[in-house]
Order: structure tokens, then C-alpha cells, then sequence
């Protein structure tokens, strides 16, 4: 009996998580599984039950990520003068480079932050290659104290909020924990027409579709670079989303399978949720929320280079005060 059971809980780990070399540096992970089953990978903070009477309780949720070895790949902020695709592999002439490229931070989505804008422009403070500051929109005062500069090797950089994981611990979660600022307010209806403007974190208690990215402190053997994305399987399912302070706990958790722990930081989540791989010309990875992807203000990206003995860090730096 237990060599049964033993054999039953291994078919059942297999199809709740698997993990891939996608390329040398490069592996993929899948975790999609029920609450009550993913402490058996030792990731238990990253999926948590939430009382419900819908039956999320018992939904499913995902953690797609990539982990990329600092030493071989060099990341960059992707942006442009107009909306970005994020289903299309870089066009450069360097097809056979694996890639990775994420879902980066907030943006003017449908002008929502400012009407007579363009809609491509970042939310808070963004630079190019070379550190050349880009248009871009100011951070909402309420929240400026939430953001922080992720800033890569060729100068490029962006804002992104909230911090959800320093020193291993969930810091977003004890951030939030009773601050309204954090919650759509009393009179609020999506029905009658009432928005959420990008960049403002009023959707950080509701259960959503998330990305992000947790980098490392310093360099040094094992060190890695993970980029995250956590689709919903049903919209409508809260059980199947992650609320800000649940997301803060998985990247935590994340961050502490290094030592010194990484830190994490959210980035542009619901329908901009993408996570694609290339290598050879060859899609190897695709986590999205969206079978017909939103177009995007800017991007994250990793690609391939030669392999460096003192890999120049992705840096995050806090913003506001």
C-alpha cells in the first residue's frame, strides 16, 4: 500500500510541477496546483487557501517562472514610441540568442493615468539604453513611497511598485496589512463604470493575475535571476488570482533559495501577464494570461551572452519617500 501511495503522490508532483532546462542558464518552472497539495514542493507560502462561498477555496492556481543564470544573461528595459507586442521574438538579426522577455511596469493603459498622453508611456521615471531619461508620467503622490527603480547593466531602466519580497521576508504583506489606501474604496463599482488608474495600487487586496521579478543582491555561485508570471485560470474564480499580500509571500519565498535572499518587485499584472522564451528562433516558454496578447508599454528582456566571471547586477533602488 504505501509503495502504491508513494507511486500515486509522485504521479500527482509531476503533473503539479515541473521544471525544464530550456537553454544553458536557463530553466523553466511550472507550479499548478491545489492548496492543500503544494506544501509537498516546499513552496507552501505561494499558494494559499482563501475562505470563499464560490468555490475558490478549492481552485487551482499557477506560478510559471524562469530562472536565468546572472553569469550568462544581461537584461534591459525593451521600449519604443508606441505600444509593444509581447508575443513577438526581438527582431535584430540575432535569432539564434535564447531570450526571455516579461511583462515590464505600469504604463498609460487606454490614457487611463492621463487623457492627453500617448498611451505607451511609463508610469514614474524611465530611462534607455545609456541612461538617457525617456517621457514618461509622474508616480501617483499617494503611492510614491510604493515605488522603486529597477535599473539594468546598459543604463535602461524603470519604475516599478510595490517592493514585495527584501531580506526574504513579505514585505508588501506587512505593508498592507489594514491600510485602505490598499483596497478599492467603499463606493466603488466597476459596473458603473469606475476605474483603476494605472500605477495606483487600489487593486492590491482583490485576486488578480501578477508578474514579477526577483534578482539577486549579490554575485556569487547559485545566484539567480527569476522572472515570475502568475496567470488565473478563471477571471471570475478570486481562489484561482493572487491579492497583492499572497503574491508578496510566493516572491518571498522565492527570494530565499538563495542565501543572501533576492528581492522582488512586482510588475504590470492582469491582462498584461506574459512570459516567453526563445532560443534558436524556437518559442520554448509561453505563460499568459491573454490568448491574444494586450500590447504593452514596455518590457523586460534577458537574452544570452557570453558567460562572465563578475556579472554586472540588475539594481533596485527605492523611490519616493
Amino acid at each position: 500500500m504505501a509503495r502504491w501511495q508513494a507511486l500515486v503522490a509522485g504521479r500527482q508532483l509531476r503533473r503539479t510541477l515541473s521544471v525544464t532546462t530550456l537553454a544553458p542558464g536557463m530553466v523553466g518552472v511550472r507550479l499548478h496546483a491545489w492548496p492543500s497539495f503544494v506544501d509537498r514542493v516546499g513552496l507552501q507560502d505561494t499558494v494559499v487557501g482563501q475562505p470563499a462561498t464560490d468555490g475558490s477555496a478549492t481552485a487551482t492556481r499557477r506560478l510559471d517562472w524562469i530562472s536565468l543564470d546572472p553569469s550568462r544573461f544581461s537584461g534591459r528595459v525593451v521600449q519604443g514610441d508606441g505600444l509593444l507586442d509581447t508575443s513577438l521574438p526581438p527582431e535584430d538579426g540575432q535569432p539564434n540568442l535564447a531570450c526571455v522577455r516579461l511583462s515590464g511596469g505600469y504604463f498609460n493603459f487606454l490614457q487611463r493615468a492621463c487623457p492627453d498622453r500617448p498611451e505607451h508611456l511609463s508610469i514614474g521615471p524611465s530611462r534607455g539604453r545609456g541612461g538617457a531619461l525617456r517621457a514618461a508620467l509622474p508616480l501617483p503622490t499617494a503611492y510614491a513611497g510604493d515605488y522603486c527603480e529597477l535599473a539594468f547593466p546598459d543604463g535602461s531602466s524603470l519604475a516599478c511598485a510595490p517592493l514585495l519580497g527584501e531580506q526574504g521576508e513579505p514585505v508588501f504583506a506587512a505593508r498592507a496589512d489594514g491600510d485602505p489606501r490598499y483596497r478599492l474604496p467603499p463606493d466603488f463599482s466597476f459596473e458603473r463604470g469606475d476605474q483603476v488608474a494605472p500605477g495606483v495600487l487600489w487593486h492590491a487586496h482583490d485576486a488578480n493575475p501578477r508578474a514579477a521579478i526577483s534578482v539577486p543582491t549579490v554575485t556569487g555561485k547559485g545566484a539567480r535571476i527569476r522572472l515570475v508570471a502568475a496567470p488565473m485560470d478563471q477571471r471570475t474564480c478570486a481562489g484561482s488570482g493572487w491579492t497583492l499580500s499572497a503574491f508578496s509571500g510566493a516572491l518571498a519565498r522565492l527570494d530565499r533559495l538563495q542565501d543572501p535572499p533576492n528581492v522582488s518587485l512586482n510588475l504590470d499584472g492582469g491582462e498584461s501577464v506574459a512570459l516567453s522564451a526563445w532560443a534558436g528562433g524556437r518559442p520554448l516558454l509561453d505563460s499568459r494570461q491573454t490568448l491574444r496578447p494586450r500590447r504593452v508599454g514596455n518590457l523586460i528582456e534577458f537574452r544570452a551572452t557570453p558567460p562572465s566571471r563578475s556579472p554586472r547586477l540588475v539594481r533596485c533602488v527605492k523611490l519616493g519617500s
